[in-house]
């Protein structure tokens, strides 16, 4: 079985100092393994564009382009906001991200990040692409900001919220995607969230290379180990690992647009 990872980082500095053949080579293992596409995300104006250009390289990888909440400090949102409008005109550029909001440490103005977030929203309601949300103790607004837009959708990623807020994304129209955190003995809010996303809203993702899932936890993390995420999700949800493969398979290019 192969499998969809919708959420990787493949340029991240880590592959190049840690993994032998770094970027290329962790890229070409995970897709000679089981794992049959590749969303590499954006976080800024430089890695997005890294991200196309894997693009072009790889039948098999997709990008995404946007710019991250701990990234949002261009001296003018605007015209950063505009570069990320002219990558996304790549052929294989297929959503918007990752965008959000990211309370943890408090490092960046919050202010900041709605000022980027609500912008790249409505960039994303004008070119009318799926994106792709990064939400770390921010669920509130995060929710809000999304009600601003109700014609945009997309995907929740690394999924943390609670089951009811599951809930109502999906009633709101959005995916819900889980990655390594899922399997982590004390994630009790993934594992619970993942019972109640329906079929056909259900994503799997690594973020390699972080969140490595047990029994590789603290490791570096890659697209192969997404086979680990899928196997974790169909014993909780008591459904065959193949269904897992072929619903989250489906549900990725169908939210993704990739034919």
């Amino acid at each position: 079985m192969k499998f969809f990872d919708t959420h990787a980082h493949c340029d991240d500095k880590r592959f190049e100092e840690e993994y032998e053949g770094g970027t290329l080579g962790v890229i070409n293992d995970c897709l000679s393994d089981n794992v049959s596409y590749i969303i590499n995300i954006g976080t800024n104006l430089e890695n997005s564009r890294v991200s196309t250009e894997l693009a072009d390289r790889f039948e098999n990888v997709y990008a995404a382009c946007g710019i991250h909440p701990s990234d949002v400090f261009y001296e003018d949102p605007d015209k950063a906001i505009a570069v990320i409008e002219e990558l996304l005109g790549h052929p294989k550029a297929v959503a918007l991200g990752e965008i959000g909001l990211d309370y943890h440490y408090e490092d960046v103005p919050r202010d900041l990040q709605m000022i980027y977030f609500e912008k790249q929203m409505a960039l994303a309601e004008k070119l009318d692409i799926p994106v792709i949300i990064h939400d770390r103790d921010a669920h509130g607004d995060c929710l809000e900001m999304i009600k601003k837009f109700p014609s945009v959708k997309g995907v929740f990623h690394s999924f943390s919220g609670s089951a009811e807020m599951a809930q109502e994304l999906v009633k709101l129209g959005w995916y819900i995607s889980f990655s390594g955190t899922v399997t982590f003995k004390n994630a009790k809010k993934p594992k619970e969230a993942s019972l109640v996303v329906p079929k056909d809203r259900l994503l799997i993702e690594t973020d390699a290379p972080y969140l490595a899932p047990t029994p590789h936890r603290g490791e570096l993390n890659r697209s192969s180990y997404v086979e680990l995420t899928a196997n974790e999700l169909a014993a909780l949800r008591c459904e065959p690992i193949e269904e897992i493969q072929k619903i989250t398979t489906e549900n990725a290019k169908r939210l993704f647009r990739i034919k």
